[in-house]
């Protein structure tokens, strides 16, 4: 407590001999609350070296991407547990509903265990288009409320913190499960549509793409732009961690129990847990300076758009400023160029592309293999672990290494400065490898084959996090939540666009040419590698220019 309070008297006396010190909040700040609070060098000092503020703090009260990590795969893990359960479920659901609404004295209906996933007679393409159909809504819901709220929840949490609202994201889930044991466990009084109200639940709560958002930020916040993307590529790592191991935990659990509704339990926990953690135990990653500096920003744009608090709340809820949050990249303010905004247009596209896709395709793949290859929970849940699987290992110790010897002689203010040539050949390498192991799903004979496949857009796994670490670089450091904010936006919109196409196709042609959403999906990353070669290098938003100038 005693060397807290030296650091702090320390930092006052700075504060005094320094007037420019953006820590302080005076009459004289308040004046000049209108002009980028970040212009000055020695503000771009500190925000380059995000742990400067903690000083002097105890270590268990310092921010590190390493408390993140374990709870974090434990976020991710707790999706993975129910995965292939909840598809499984859903689909038994549906066909149960499916064969009572043609029920007749004279036909036979074999009554079917939920969520056991082993029933031939559901393995029909009526029950895969209405199941496919279901699951669609199911997105859209989430998706489409998650694109609403997650921009502003991501923009709040630069100014109030990163860990409420991770809370927040994950308490959607614990809801959102609750609703898939209700109607699994009693579907003679609770309809599968129950399930709808869980996908609203979720989406008020921002949905895994603001969790995804905030956990990036956190990295983010205590991490140097030198290891940013190995940071990004820990957290996605952790993520598919999770994913792969996921699986696995779920089926052992099934075996063991009995009972479909085991990893649903468990995933309660897991949520549980990490909703206590992250609001008891993780360490706050923003400094009161930097969130009270975020808020004075924030107070002083609103101050120039002559925004009160409610006219603020009635713009955010109208539909029409849906896609005001994406405005962060397309920035006009003082310090960025044409060039510039293109460069994080193009990015942000891939994103969307590479995500729209692996969100469209998610079901997809696990729905078309339990029917072409007859594969039931089982099989599903080995497929996904050695996928993931894969994934970690990319992510977690092939990307590092690679990272840490290209980028190893390079200076401080060079890393801090956009795309750099490992950045775009990472992006192009993994568009290229997402596309090939789409088109192999189409072709494949046999389930060996179409895992083999899933392997290839694996390693397309480096993508995401590169790209996402790549446009923290093109922009000032207290613009990240925003930024990431305005990513989770983007997801939503994938979230729902991307699936409503590739369930729809796959819908329409289960019943004739099945592979044809393969063909799609493959398709879709043309437009993506064309993005990837106008990328320039070098392009940074500098608020210590006056102007921006074409470039």
């Amino acid at each position: 407590m005693t060397d807290r309070s030296t650091h702090t008297a320390a930092n006052t006396a700075k504060t005094v001999e320094n007037p420019q010190n953006i820590g302080q909040v005076s009459a004289a700040e308040t004046i000049l609350e209108a002009t980028p609070l970040l212009g000055e060098p020695a503000a771009n000092a500190v925000n380059n070296d995000p742990m400067r503020d903690w000083d002097g703090y105890a270590w268990y009260r310092k921010p590190s991407i390493f408390w993140l990590l374990p709870p974090y795969w434990l976020y991710s893990t707790a999706g993975g547990v129910v995965a292939v359960p909840r598809l499984n479920i859903i689909l038994d659901l549906i066909c149960r509903e499916y064969f009572s609404e043609r029920n007749s004295p004279g036909a036979q209906f074999i009554p079917l265990e939920i969520g056991g996933g082993d029933d031939e007679q559901c393995q029909i393409p009526e029950v895969h288009a209405r199941t496919s159909t279901f699951i669609l809504a199911l997105g859209l819901l989430a998706g489409g409320i998650a694109a609403l709220t997650a921009p502003r929840l991501g923009s709040i949490s630069d100014r109030n913190g990163r860990r409420g609202l991770m809370a927040i994201s994950s308490l959607g889930f614990l809801i959102a499960e609750i609703t898939t044991i209700l109607a699994a466990k009693y579907p003679d009084y609770f309809d599968v549509r129950i399930l709808l109200l869980g996908s609203v639940v979720d989406g008020i709560c921002g949905s895994f793409m603001l969790g995804m958002a905030l956990a990036n930020s956190y990295g983010a916040d205590c991490t140097s732009p030198k290891h940013r993307a190995t940071a990004f590529g820990a957290l996605q790592g952790c993520l598919f961690l999770g994913s792969a191991t996921g699986p696995i935990f779920g089926g052992l659990l099934v075996e063991k129990t009995g009972n479909i509704l085991s990893p649903f339990y468990a995933a309660l926990v897991a949520h549980t847990i990490y909703i206590l953690y992250t609001l008891f135990i993780l360490p706050e990653s923003l400094s009161e300076r930097r969130m009270r500096h975020a808020r004075s920003k924030h107070a002083a744009e609103r101050r120039l758009r002559g925004d009160d608090s409610a006219a603020s709340n009635k713009h955010w809820a109208n539909p029409k400023n849906l896609l005001e949050p994406l405005t962060i990249l397309c920035p006009t303010a003082p310090g960025t160029t044409t060039r510039l905004r293109i460069n994080m247009m193009l990015l942000a596209a891939i994103d969307f592309t590479l995500f729209g896709v692996g969100m469209g395709g998610m079901t997809v793949i696990i729905m078309y293999a339990e029917r072409q290859f007859h594969w039931r929970n089982l099989e599903s849940s080995i497929y996904l672990s050695v996928i993931n699987s894969t994934r970690v290992t990319i992510l977690l110790v092939v990307l590092p290494i690679l990272v840490t010897y290209v980028r190893r002689n390079r200076t401080k203010a060079e890393h801090h400065k956009g795309s750099d040539k490992l950045d775009v050949a990472l992006i192009r390498f993994a568009i290229v490898v997402e596309a090939l192991g789409y088109f192999c799903y189409s072709i494949a004979p046999n389930g060996t084959i179409f895992t083999l496949a899933g392997v290839s857009t694996a390693f397309g796994g480096v993508g995401s996090p590169t790209i996402q670490s790549s446009l923290t670089k093109h922009i000032p450091s207290d613009k990240t939540g925003q930024l990431l904010g305005a990513m989770a936006l983007l997801h939503s919109i994938a979230r729902v666009v991307s699936p409503t196409i590739f369930n729809l196709v796959y819908a329409a042609t289960v019943g004739s040419v099945p592979q044809t959403v393969f063909i799609c999906l493959a398709s879709a990353f043309s437009g993506a590698f064309v993005c990837s070669w106008f990328i320039k290098t070098g392009l940074h938003w500098d608020e210590q220019k006056d102007d921006g100038h074409d470039a």
